[in-house]
């Protein structure tokens, strides 16, 4: 059987789309006549890669040229993409489901009404008329505890400490028998000091990584899992899994083991009516984020000082299009401005630098962070009944099986801990280094403070600035150039480390290494140097080529704005789809726009390039389609892989 030279798979996709947008930019910017054909790619390049370098000043540019790079960064935004993701596996879990039966999206506590039954132990096991009575009336609010209970003549004697192991999956291969084993000699005594607890023996998954990789359960009463059970009641908990069997453990990032056929059709089921409600989650925040910039902004600038209205009036730039385009540029992070000094004339200005700065930060860099922060207090209005709660819950616990930008509760709080720490650092290197600075000191302490959170949530992805960054403090720029190079690291990490198969895109099989929660740090270290090691070399070579090139501007002791250093901040900027630009003094747009042609091809390739590094690998659960050769959900597939 044919098969296509490169591997078909959202990564070789997203080149394509990504490509394809950034080759529009000639068609859409050529028959006018007013840009150069490789200015009209790099404009159609930086649109789709969102990194806002320029080589002709947008002011410069027709109408329908802005409105060209208005819609690309839209449509190439990693939220819109990952919103067409959500709803292509949408559409293949509904042809899963028309193809098996509505079953995957049935309620099933009635079928774990029969599971507890069929494996209550005959012996004085509570299965007689008062559950036939419970099941023929359908209720049912014993379950909202998901504790599975027995009745008190199937408890075992005070003196008896006996209690039945049920041994892993692969002991039971091997013909291990189910057998009795001695019990917490303390377990009968915590269990009287506990009285209002069930009476009974129950069931409760494994909690920690260890239990998970054995697949281990104790049925009858401990002391650990009686102070589990005293305040179960309280909050239903998704991580007991009550839509799937008792044989079904869940692992490291959500992978669940020992899935019976019917499990899956039922995580299936789930899995599908959270994608059903996420989709129209994420398609909300990314185009009402976009409705709430141009509210922030549409009646401030029609109200503003004539000092900030007179200077969009001298750009030839009307207010409503500047409040609808900042908004864009800003939650889109492109770096694109209709003002040739980007954002310095606004500086002083309270309103817009915080309406902009939040917008920079909820639309790439805490986007995780606020998304999940939207889910969990939706979770928190809902009614406690309500299925949209357990909708809600799983998409709370178990994250990365639905989307790539949505993460476990402990990596989002880590993720908003490192960008917290790396903003607060800028905005203390901008204030402190450039005490004596004119450039900076010219402001007072307040705007002078918001002025440096913008340009901080700037350095990120957005590429805007406050301030002239070739007359900074050069700890500041290099600390800039920093920033835009590891700007992709805190979610490109927390995306891979919490990758629902991990280990395996990792090369790290469950079969020959068990996983141990105290080996996280090594997982995260090995993201990191895959990464850093991976980037590196781009941003060298890109550097040097750019350096051969420019070669005589660089020599030329006349204009020490073209300096080696310079040019490794454009490519920099350009590798990390940021946008800042030290600039030259006789042009008012980025260093590239002094380039020559091969040099301005170079920062194409690595805006391109640098806009691929924070994707998922193509071995992660939240890209894949339902897959009905997977034998179990925690089983890699090997042609997956292969495509690595």
């Amino acid at each position: 059987m044919w098969r296509p030279p490169i591997p078909i798979n959202f990564l070789t996709l997203h080149y394509g789309w990504i490509i394809f947008c950034g080759l529009l930019g000639l068609v859409v910017f050529l028959p006018y006549g007013n840009v150069p054909a490789i200015d009209a790619y790099f404009f159609g390049a930086s649109a789709s890669t969102e990194s806002g370098l320029n080589t002709i000043d947008v002011k410069d540019l027709k109408t329908y040229q802005q409105l060209f790079l208005y819609f690309i960064p839209i449509f190439t935004n990693l939220g819109f993409i990952n919103i067409i993701v959500v709803a292509v596996r949408l559409y293949w879990f509904e042809r899963h489901i028309r193809k098996n039966g509505n079953k995957l999206l049935a309620p099933s506590r009635h079928d774990r009404t029969k599971d507890v039954e069929a494996q209550t132990s005959p012996e004085g096991a509570s299965t007689g008329e008062n559950q036939q009575e419970t099941s023929q009336t359908g209720e049912c609010a014993e379950f909202k505890e998901r504790v599975i209970t027995f009745s008190a003549d199937a408890n075992p004697p005070p003196n008896d400490t006996k209690a039945l192991y049920v041994p892993p999956p692969k002991e039971r291969d091997n013909e291990d028998e189910i057998k009795p084993v001695e019990s917490h000699p303390d377990t009968s005594r915590a269990t009287k000091r506990r009285p209002y607890l069930h009476d009974g023996p129950s069931l409760s998954a494994a909690r920690s990584i260890e239990q998970a990789a054995t697949s281990m359960f104790v049925l009858g009463p401990s002391q650990s899992q009686a102070r589990r059970q005293s305040n179960v009641s309280a909050r239903p908990r998704v991580a007991d899994l009550p839509y799937l069997s008792k044989t079904a453990t869940v692992g490291r990032n959500s992978q669940f083991h020992n899935l019976t056929a019917q499990d899956r059709d039922r995580l299936g089921g789930i899995e599908y009516r959270s994608l059903k409600l996420l989709l129209k989650i994420v398609t909300s925040y990314f185009f009402g984020l976009h409705l709430f910039g141009v509210i922030c902004l549409l009646p401030w600038i029609h109200n503003a000082p004539s000092k900030y209205t007179d200077w969009l009036a001298e750009c030839g730039q009307g207010k409503s299009w500047w409040a609808v385009y900042s908004a864009q540029t800003m939650v889109d992070n492109l770096g694109f401005t209709l003002t040739p000094d980007s954002m310095i004339t606004f500086r002083d200005a309270a309103w817009p630098m915080l309406a902009m700065s939040f917008l920079a930060f909820a639309g790439n860099t805490c986007y995780p962070v606020v998304l999940r922060l939207v889910i969990w207090t939706m979770s928190k209005l809902v009614p406690k009944n309500s299925s949209m709660r357990e909708t809600l819950q799983f998409l709370l616990e178990h994250p990365r099986r639905c989307y790539t930008l949505l993460f476990p509760s402990n990596t989002t709080w880590v993720l908003f801990g490192i960008l917290f720490a790396m903003n607060f650092v800028d905005i203390v290197l901008i204030v402190t280094l450039d005490l004596d600075n004119p450039e900076v000191n010219a402001l007072p302490m307040a705007p002078r403070i918001l002025a440096a959170i913008f340009q901080a949530a700037s350095s990120r992805h957005t590429g805007a600035a406050t301030f002239n960054l070739a007359k900074v403090n050069p700890g500041v720029q290099f600390s800039l150039l920093v920033m835009m190079y590891i700007s992709i690291l805190p979610i490109a990490i927390s995306m891979r480390s919490s990758n629902t198969y991990e280990e395996t895109s990792l090369g790290i099989y469950v079969q020959e290494q068990a996983l141990d929660e105290s080996r996280r740090s090594t997982y995260v270290m090995t993201h990191i140097r895959n990464q850093l090691s991976f980037d590196l070399w781009y941003v060298f070579l890109g550097t040097f080529c750019i350096c051969v090139a420019e070669a005589d501007k660089i020599m030329d002791l006349n204009d020490p704005a073209f300096s080696v250093f310079a040019i490794f901040f454009e490519v920099m900027s350009g590798y990390g789809n940021v946008g800042l630009s030290l600039g030259h003094p006789d042009v008012m747009t980025s260093l590239s726009g002094k380039f020559r042609t091969f040099s301005k091809v170079v920062i194409c390739a690595m805006m391109i390039r640098g806009r691929h590094r924070g994707l998922p690998y193509a071995l992660d659960r939240a890209i894949m389609l339902p897959d009905e050769r997977r034998g179990e959900d925690g089983r890699e597939v090997d042609a997956a892989t292969k495509d690595q």
